[in-house]
């Protein structure tokens, strides 16, 4: 079945002709839900109704076929123009006749219906121009381009990959338009069977992604152009990957720092010591001091994490004595002659704070 183009699809849908594509959307999900033929059974008028406003929205949310249908809207329109004003001319006409058969006032009666006749066809020309402005104004809106969603996705990386950067595929979900029914959800009054109803369908795309050396944890990557896909030519979105740093065994981080724990030996600690210490990098030297204690942190300023304000963080060294393991015996005995001359008593406060 064709809707007659005599019928208004407008005034089908109980919308206005400039009504965006998300009104008439609206409008025929809320009139499909009032005449449904699951809800209205053996109510032929609710079918008939049913099926003339799902025929109309189909026209009118199709781009095409709306322009099409508007424009033979408008022919139409100007013709009903042109019938009216050939009656008022025809009516001009009569009267003129008439006055004419008084000489008299012929001449009068000619610029009055000059005049009169003037402002007939301007009245009648602005109804033109106004419903052919309305119709170019809503033509350019329906065609508007439409830039596309943004999508977000998280991308967990190691500290390791954080400090070096790394190239990452990964598989994101892009969202388009359903081809079969153009994302308009129903055809014939019926939900699409590509789709389902949703009006889109989502796809996978594999993309290599490089994340850059020493980022952030929490911070965010855009992939221009990669998002979900613009309409009517318009841009498709951007894709951002927010990056989420995993837990290391060995470092941790805060904010831009990365935190380790080192062990140090008793006469590392006592003596002070040049020591190497490992590194995202690799390895490198740092100065114990002589008589550190354990728990000391260290700051190696620069070996952090990079911001986005290009801005790094330090590395956080805590060293701890540790006593090795398998001591020899001249170590123990070492340690013998050391407990001999020592005078020292470390738990000192801590007594007399009992």
């Amino acid at each position: 079945m064709v809707l007659s183009s005599e019928k208004n699809l407008y005034e089908i849908l109980e919308i206005s002709s400039d009504a965006s594509n998300s009104v008439i959307k609206t409008a025929y999900r809320k009139l499909a839900r009032k005449y449904h033929p699951d809800v209205n059974l053996g109510n032929d008028s609710c079918i008939k109704k049913f099926k003339e406003i799902t025929e109309a929205y189909e026209i009118l949310s199709d781009i095409e076929k709306k322009k099409n249908y508007d424009l033979l809207r408008g022919y139409r329109q100007q013709d009903d123009l042109r019938a009216k004003r050939t009656q008022a001319n025809r009516a001009y006409k009569e009267t003129l006749n008439e006055e004419q058969k008084d000489s008299k006032n012929a001449e009068k009666s000619s610029d009055m219906g000059i005049n009169f006749s003037n402002a007939f066809n301007d009245i009648l020309e602005g109804f033109k121009n106004t419903a052919h402005s309305k119709d170019k104004s809503f033509t350019t809106k329906q065609l508007r381009p439409e830039r596309g969603s943004d999508v977000h996705s998280d991308i967990a990386i190691t500290l390791s990959e954080a400090i070096n950067g790394t190239t990452r595929t990964i598989n994101i979900l892009h969202t388009e338009k359903c081809t079969n029914c153009e994302g308009r959800k129903f055809i014939n009054g019926a939900k699409c069977t590509i789709c389902g109803g949703i009006g889109e369908h989502s796809i996978h795309k594999k993309l290599s992604v490089k994340i850059p050396a020493k980022v952030k944890h929490g911070s965010k990557i855009r992939i221009a152009n990669e998002g979900n896909k613009g309409y009517n030519g318009g841009k498709n979105g951007d894709l951002y990957l927010d990056v989420k740093i995993e837990s290391n065994s060995i470092f941790k981080y805060d904010g831009l720092n990365i935190h380790c724990s080192i062990p140090i030996t008793p006469y590392e600690a006592a003596l002070g010591a040049t020591i190497n210490i490992p590194t995202i990098d690799g390895k490198i030297s740092m100065k114990v001091l002589p008589q550190t204690h354990s728990g000391q942190k260290f700051r190696l300023s620069g070996q952090g994490l990079k911001g986005n304000d290009e801005k790094t963080g330090d590395m956080i060294v805590t060293v701890h004595i540790e006593i090795p393991k398998n001591l020899s015996k001249k170590e123990i005995g070492l340690y013998e002659e050391l407990k001999n001359v020592s005078n020292n008593d470390i738990r000192e406060n801590l007594l007399n704070g009992i």
